[in-house]
């Protein structure tokens, strides 16, 4: 049981780890589009397994680390914005200079604001609170005393897997929050099979791999 623990440290370390690497990607050269869609998937790779291990940790803890985290990426979601339209818009293949100009000029400014942002105080004190939060987990009393089994976290991502599927079947896709929401949950299914496969065993990383095409398909609808 303690190997488990040890296992879900390892894995959630390395994704904090991840989030400071892309941080400086992106700082380095702040132009390049896939820094700033990197560090993104970064912070929401680390959202989505610190979610994953939330049953073991204490609630509050545990929402302190989510609300931390939202608050630096939140600060990114526009300049990504900009990245699609331009992207396509591009792909329209049809005359847009002057609005492919004018959304260039518009990521300049936001891209210039979100450099200072991740370069201030705030996204530097958030992120050293998760690195300090993430070094020393907030286990739950009962989980320190009882240790955590591989057949509980796998019960865990089991009901992760079964949520997707039963609302994949009965989403309704003309309703784009209903979806956004569920193309959300297929991500985290994805994250956490591809990151805890040593843990979860080959079943989870197929399954992970699985939720990449429902991801996709919902993304069409959403778009």
């Amino acid at each position: 049981m303690d190997d488990v623990l040890k296992e879900l440290t390892r894995v959630l370390e390395g994704a904090c780890g991840e989030v400071d690497v892309r941080l400086e990607a992106f700082l380095a050269d702040p132009n390049d589009i896939e820094t700033i869609h990197k560090l993104r998937i970064s912070i929401r790779t680390l959202r989505s397994l610190l979610a994953f291990a939330s049953p073991f940790l204490k609630r509050r803890r545990h929402r302190l680390l989510q609300a931390d985290l939202r608050s630096v990426v939140i600060e990114t979601s526009r300049l990504r914005e900009y990245d699609v339209m331009l992207r396509d818009i591009r792909a329209l293949n049809m005359p847009c200079g002057e609005l492919v100009e004018k959304i260039g000029e518009l990521r300049a400014l936001e891209r210039n604001r979100v450099v200072d942002v991740m370069r201030g105080r705030h996204t530097q004190r958030a992120l050293a609170r998760v690195r300090r939060r993430v070094g020393l987990l907030p286990w739950k009393e009962s989980v320190r005393k009882r240790g955590v089994s591989r057949d509980d976290v796998l019960a865990v991502f089991d009901e992760l897997v079964r949520v997707v599927d039963e609302g994949y079947g009965a989403v309704d896709r003309s309703d784009a929050d209903a979806v956004h929401t569920l193309r959300k949950r297929s991500k985290r299914v994805r994250y956490v099979g591809e990151a805890f496969g040593e843990l979860l065993g080959p079943g989870a990383v197929s399954e992970g791999a699985r939720m990449k095409g429902v991801q996709d398909e919902l993304g069409d609808v959403c778009d």
